[in-house]
C-alpha cells in the first residue's frame, strides 16, 4: 500500500492518493477520505445492490474489525481463501483493525499478555499468537499490529504509560512474526500511535515506530476515546492538540488514519491538522441507532438563513410531510421516498427504515468529503468550518425508556413461592 502526497496547503490540510495494493493495483482512494465501516465484512443494512445506489463504483476500501469477524476464522481456514473472497468483496481492499469504532468497550482490566476483544459472544482475551494466526488466516490487504489503545481523556498517567509499554511489546512481536510469515508478504502494516493525552508518551510512541518506518505503510492515531456513540459528543479541543502534534512528527509520505464516530465539525478540524482517512461509523450510528438523517449544509454559497445538522425521523411532525429528507439531495432515498414514509417505517419497525437512512447518510457523507477535498485544494477549509459551525444541532439522542422494566430476582422469588404452594395444595387434593 502506497500513499502519494500531491498537495500540502497552508491552513487546510493535505491532498493525496492512497493505492498501490499488490492484490488491487488499480484501486485508489483520493484523500481526505473515509473507508467504509463494516459489520462482519458487510456495510450495515446495505446489500451490494443497495450500495450501487450510493456509489456506482463497486470497488472500495473496507474497515474490518476482529470483534465481529473472529467467528469466521475456522470457516475461512477450512476454505483456504482470503477474507475478501469469503465475504464476496474481492474487488475491495480489506483493512483489518482491532476495534470496531461503533462499539463501546465492555468494562474490565486487560490481562498482562493479551488484549480484551468484545465479540458477539461477550468479552474474551486474545493473545498475540492468536491474533497473528487470525491475520494469517484472513490475509487482509493491510492490518494493524496488536496494540493497547483503550485510553481517553480521563485515563491516568499510569494507564497511558501501560498502554505505551504494552503496545511497544506487541508491535515488536508482530513485526518479527510478519517478517517470517510467508502468508503475509502481500499484506501491509499500519503502525498504531498511542499514549493517551500525554504528549511526551505520544512522542515516545512515534519515535519507537519511526525506528521501523520502512515496515509501515501508514500510521493509525489511537487512544483518543473509547469508541461508541459517545465519541460524537466528545470535546475535541484536547484531542485536536494531540492529533496536530502527532501529525507534525509523522513522515509526510505516509498516510494517517484516525477512526471514530466524530462529528463533521471535528472531522474538518482533524483534516486541517493533517489526518487523511476516517471511517463511516458516525453515519451508521446516526442511521441505525439514533434514526436521524444527516442534513447539514456544506455549500458555503447557500443563502438559507437557518440550517439544521440532523433530521429526527421519529418526530411526529413528519407524519404528513411528503417532501424529501433533504431538499435537493440526489440520493435514492430522497428521490424515491418522503419524510412521512421514513417516519412510518420507524413506527412500524420495518427493516427498510434503516436501509433508506443508511443510503441517504452515506450519500451525504460522500458529497461532504468531495466538498472537503475541493476546499483543501483551494486552501479555503476555514470557510467550510465557519459555515458548519453556524448551523443548529438537535439535542443529544436519548434512547427511549422501556415501559416494562425487568423484574428483580427477589421479587420473582416472592411471586413464585405462593404459586408453588398453590400447586402443592392442588396436588394434595387430587391425591386425596
Amino acid at each position: 500500500m502506497k500513499f502519494t502526497l500531491s498537495t500540502v496547503t497552508k491552513c487546510s490540510g493535505r491532498l493525496g492518493v492512497l493505492g498501490g495494493l499488490d492484490r488491487l493495483p488499480n484501486l485508489s482512494l483520493q484523500t481526505p477520505a473515509f473507508i467504509f465501516h463494516t459489520k462482519g465484512g458487510s456495510i450495515p443494512h446495505l446489500s451490494k445492490e443497495a450500495m450501487q445506489h450510493v456509489s456506482g463504483d463497486p470497488s472500495c476500501f473496507l474497515h474490518l474489525s476482529i470483534s465481529n469477524t473472529l467467528h469466521m476464522q475456522e470457516a475461512i481456514k477450512a476454505s483456504r481463501i482470503t477474507i475478501a473472497e469469503f465475504i464476496a468483496q474481492s474487488n475491495c481492499a480489506t483493512l483489518l483493525f482491532v476495534r470496531d469504532p461503533s462499539e463501546p468497550p465492555i468494562p474490565g482490566l486487560p490481562e498482562k499478555d493479551s488484549l480484551p476483544i468484545y465479540t458477539r459472544n461477550g468479552r474474551r482475551n486474545i493473545t498475540l499468537e492468536q491474533y497473528m494466526t487470525l491475520v494469517e488466516t484472513f490475509r487482509p490487504d493491510a492490518y494493524v499490529p496488536l496494540y493497547d489503545g483503550d485510553t481517553d481523556a480521563s485515563s491516568s498517567k499510569k494507564r497511558d504509560q501501560k498502554s505505551l509499554d504494552r503496545t511497544e511489546k506487541f508491535v515488536e512481536q508482530c513485526l518479527e512474526w510478519h517478517r517470517k510469515s510467508d502468508a503475509l508478504q502481500s499484506s501491509c502494516l499500519i503502525g498504531p500511535v498511542v499514549g493517551g493525552y500525554n504528549e511526551k508518551l505520544r512522542e515516545q510512541s512515534v519515535a519507537f515506530l519511526r525506528q521501523s518506518d520502512d515496515a509501515f505503510a501508514g500510521y493509525l492515531i489511537e487512544g483518543l476515546h473509547m469508541h461508541g456513540p459517545s465519541v460524537a459528543r466528545m470535546d475535541g479541543s484536547a484531542a485536536l492538540g494531540i492529533v496536530a502534534n502527532v501529525c507534525q512528527q509523522l513522515p509526510e509520505a505516509k498516510v494517517r488514519l484516525c477512526f471514530g464516530s466524530y462529528d463533521p465539525a471535528l472531522v474538518l478540524e482533524m483534516v486541517a491538522a493533517g489526518v487523511d482517512v476516517f471511517d463511516t461509523s458516525y453515519v451508521y450510528l446516526k442511521a441505525a441507532q439514533e434514526h436521524r438523517a444527516l442534513v447539514f449544509s456544506f455549500d458555503v454559497t447557500s443563502t438559507e438563513q437557518e440550517h439544521v445538522t440532523e433530521l429526527d425521523t421519529t418526530d411526529a411532525r413528519w407524519a404528513e410531510d411528503f417532501g424529501p429528507l433533504l431538499p435537493g439531495c440526489k440520493c435514492y432515498t430522497c428521490q424515491k421516498h418522503s419524510r412521512a414514509y421514513v417516519h412510518h417505517l420507524h413506527n412500524t419497525r420495518e427493516m427498510l427504515g434503516p436501509i433508506l437512512l443508511m443510503m441517504h447518510n452515506l450519500h451525504h457523507y460522500v458529497e461532504f468529503f468531495k466538498a472537503i477535498r475541493h476546499h483543501v485544494a483551494n486552501d479555503s477549509l476555514s470557510a467550510l468550518r465557519n459555515h458548519l459551525a453556524g448551523q443548529n444541532s438537535l439535542p443529544p439522542y436519548e434512547p427511549p425508556k422501556e415501559e416494562k422494566l425487568p423484574m428483580p430476582v427477589a421479587q420473582k422469588a416472592e411471586l413464585m413461592e405462593p404459586m408453588e404452594d398453590l400447586g402443592e395444595k392442588q396436588n394434595k387434593k387430587q391425591r386425596a
